[in-house]
């Protein structure tokens, strides 16, 4: 493709669109405007050398509007170019539009940000303020070790298994106390077996005192300043304990951004899918879409909340008796308690029980 030459004449007075296809070492760039491909290079990966390229154009053109996809970077980008005056947005992969390209480049990811953004097609990523995200990953990194202990602990069932070890009835359930010490005094025939039994047992007692030392710091910051009263009505719902809650109110955070109930739905992929064909409509599973974390934690505590809640338990029998399974029934309870504390939050009052 032949790329415009007299760029700094024909981009005066017009909006150009600048698509980053952002990597670790570098960064592809594309200029468009006005259907029009004006120029495609490749840059080190610094915001100080962008801004020196893209120089001509800010001088020349209306605007200069930039886009990139969220992931490994994070939002530094956009917060460093949105500090010095740029127009920038964060896109979803997942939103991207679907086309029948069966050629994959960096380059043409880059024009293909650019394309999109000016025809408007683009979704954009909600950025929360640097304090939020930064506790946000306090909590992820809670859940990546719970992740990790839910895998350590399989291991060690599946050692046990190997040698055919059953737990005695003394032993007590799972991973209480007395389970832990049968665990510890368990005899194998060879040395090489109970070193493993070792190693998993170091890392189980690691990781359970990283998520306890994490669910304290996690506490604290329920109790802060940024997070007390609103924390205060979501946990006025009982069920929603502390890590319901502050997920809730950490990945959210920004609740007045969504204008109705369904548009929070829909952000958390707790909506059904739905199929038309004429006259016949089908509603499938939830889309699955948006927020896992927020939609894990809502399910979870819904089985809590319908032993309190007189309403979402009605609503919980009444799809029960439908037919449906209680998977299917406690994913509608999650949805509607969702919505439930969204209203918490943006009427700024506790938790009622048993009203629609």
């Amino acid at each position: 493709m032949q790329y415009l030459k007299d760029i700094e004449r024909y981009v005066e007075s017009k909006v150009v669109f600048c698509g980053i296809d952002v990597h670790l070492g570098h960064w592809d760039l594309c200029y468009f405007s006005e259907g029009e491909v004006i120029e495609k290079t490749v840059i080190t990966g610094n915001v100080e050398r962008l801004i020196k390229h893209t120089k001509r154009y800010y001088e020349q053109s209306e605007e200069i509007r930039f886009v990139y996809e969220a992931g490994f970077s994070g939002f530094d980008l956009y917060r460093k170019l949105q500090s010095k005056g740029y127009s920038c947005m964060v896109t979803p992969p997942s939103r991207m539009p679907k086309m029948a390209d069966k050629v994959k480049t960096d380059k043409r990811d880059a024009e293909k940000l650019s394309r999109y953004y000016s025809a408007g097609l683009l979704k954009r990523v909600y950025v929360p303020p640097l304090s939020v995200e930064s506790d946000r990953q306090l909590l992820r990194l809670r859940e990546g070790h719970q992740r990790k202990m839910r895998r350590v602990k399989t291991q060690i069932k599946s050692h046990l298994n190997l040698y055919g070890k059953e737990r005695p009835k003394e032993a007590g359930r799972s991973w209480t106390s007395r389970y832990m010490l049968w665990l510890e005094g368990m005899e194998f025939e060879t040395k090489s077996s109970r070193r493993v039994l070792e190693e998993h047992l170091k890392e189980y007692r690691f990781l359970r005192e990283r998520i306890a030392d994490l669910t304290r710091e996690v506490k604290r910051l329920s109790r802060s300043e940024s997070y007390a009263k609103e924390y205060k009505r979501l946990s006025s719902c009982k069920g929603v304990g502390l890590i319901t809650g502050m997920t809730f109110l950490l990945e959210v955070y920004d609740m007045s951004r969504f204008g109705s109930p369904e548009q929070f739905g829909s952000y958390l992929g707790l909506t059904p899918s739905q199929h038309s064909s004429g006259e016949h409509v089908r509603h499938g599973h939830i889309t699955r879409e948006g927020n896992a974390r927020v939609r894990r934690v809502l399910v979870e505590s819904a089985w809590t909340v319908i032993r309190h809640d007189p309403f979402l338990r009605a609503k919980y029998d009444r799809i029960r008796m439908k037919g449906s399974n209680g998977k299917k029934a406690i994913v509608a309870v999650a949805r509607s308690l969702a919505i439930r504390l969204r209203r918490c939050l943006l009427d700024e009052e506790n938790y009622a029980l048993g009203v629609c």
